[in-house]
């Protein structure tokens, strides 16, 4: 009876939101699921580079976003709707490797060290060598020792 009553709650605040706001709380949910896999999937932030790039990757496609230098940028929705020829790059996982076409024969092969609860990956070159860290947008990188 408790998760009926539940479910007629949650209907009733869900129909009551717009579809903004829908998608935005199905964003927050997405977010907080990925934080917690150790997936590159979702958008992150480069090191060094806080105030003018963010990745963006999905399920086969990394997109690299451009902010405008004050730290502000649009999500992806909005990036493909103003740039719909905007090209992107194929990636995949080949075991633990991250492998990103980045065209015409070139490719970028990088493992991910995740560390603090999967919200920073240490980017590392096949050979050992360390190449870049990316964080989640939204974390706190000096919080992660």
């Amino acid at each position: 009876m408790k998760k009926l009553i539940l479910l007629f709650v949650l209907v009733g605040f869900f129909s009551s939101c717009d579809r903004v706001e829908l998608n935005q709380i199905e964003e927050i949910i997405l977010s907080q699921e990925s934080e917690n896999e150790a997936s590159i999937i979702g958008r992150w932030v480069l090191q060094g580079f806080e105030s003018n790039i963010r990745y963006d990757f999905t399920e086969t496609k990394r997109y690299t976003i451009y902010g405008d230098g004050s730290g502000n940028f649009p999500s992806l929705e909005e990036f493909l709707e103003a740039n719909p020829t905007i090209p992107s790059n194929d990636w995949y996982y080949d075991g633990e490797t991250v492998v990103v076409d980045l065209n015409f024969g070139n490719f970028s092969r990088l493992v991910p060290d995740f560390k603090c609860e999967n919200a920073v990956a240490d980017m590392v070159q096949e050979n050992g060598d360390p190449h870049s860290t990316f964080y989640r947008e939204g974390h706190d990188i000096s919080a992660c020792h």
